[in-house]
């Protein structure tokens, strides 16, 4: 006879409470009946679960082991019943959030563990892409909402909306000679090596903020500013990623007269024709709800 869910618990509340009467306690069941289901368990898998000769039943080795498989079981059993509830409610398995830096992830952090309670069958796949590739993504159906800076020439089958904008302020290694420069000029930006983010594609966006003559493309501003603390080039870099470089001394901030602090609008965008589902539309929401107004 194979083992029921009703016994699982039993075994597990008893285990984690030290006591029979205080598994059933915990379960709001009659002493009786959680000593009963823990006994046919022990029949039905052939094997003593708890040593019974003190004061209170303490796992055996065997009784060990099967807890263990056990509380695997019961997770995979709630996880079951919350796909099947969020199916039934019209919640889809799957949602694909594009992302176009994964630098953005220590904001999103907390967002993101909010999605995992309310949404915990859900799918969620985070993808990386750099520039152009949100909007493939977005276009083609493999992602449902983006996250990406706002583009000089926005596509018109998207959708988007504003979620703020990030200061972006020139930084270089304070061993750099541009460090030292004073008063720093654009034929010294221009004539020292700029580091900047590329696409997976050639497009215009990639060149969209070039100043230098020599340019180093990186995936991602994560990649850029360990580049900048090697002394490699100088950038423009999220202000986000800043606070602990700076206090570390690793970096520091150029703030040339002839160039204005460079900031960059951040969007939140998804294909016009295709409707979200339930999950999607939650996570749009809150991405949109932490935006000051």
């Amino acid at each position: 006879m194979n083992p029921s869910l009703e016994q699982l618990k039993a075994l597990l509340a008893a285990a984690e409470t030290g006591s029979f009467s205080a598994a059933a306690r915990k379960l709001g069941k009659a002493q009786s009946v959680v000593s009963t289901a823990i006994s046919n368990l022990e029949i039905d898998l052939g094997l003593e679960l708890f040593d019974r000769s003190a004061r209170y039943p303490v796992l055996t080795e065997a009784g060990t082991r099967i807890h263990q498989e056990a509380s695997i079981l019961l997770a995979q059993s709630e996880r079951l019943q919350a796909i099947a509830g969020e199916l039934a409610a019209g919640v889809e398995s799957r949602l694909t959030l594009a992302i176009d830096d994964d630098s953005h992830l220590p904001w999103l952090g907390s967002l993101l563990e909010e999605f995992a309670t309310r949404y915990p069958g859900v799918e969620l796949e985070l993808l990386f892409p750099l520039m152009e590739d949100v909007t493939e993504l977005l276009k083609s159906g493999r992602a449902q909402l983006g996250i990406s800076y706002q583009k000089e020439r926005p596509e018109r089958e998207l959708a988007s909306c504003s979620l703020g904008s990030v200061k972006m302020p020139l930084v270089v290694s304070p061993d750099h000679p541009l460090a030292r420069k004073t008063p720093l000029r654009e034929s010294d930006l221009q004539g020292a090596r700029q580091l900047m983010v590329t696409g997976r594609r050639e497009g215009t966006e990639r060149h969209r903020f070039r100043l230098s003559a020599q340019v180093w493309w990186v995936e991602g501003d994560l990649g850029i500013l360990e580049l900048v603390k090697l002394g490699l080039g100088w950038a423009s870099v999220p202000d986000f990623l800043l606070h602990r470089p700076l206090a570390r001394g690793e970096v520091v901030v150029l703030n040339p007269d002839f160039i204005a602090l460079a900031e960059l609008a951040l969007e939140l965008q998804w294909y016009r024709a295709r409707p979200l589902g339930q999950a999607g539309r939650w996570l749009k929401e809150a991405l949109l709800a932490r935006v000051p107004r």
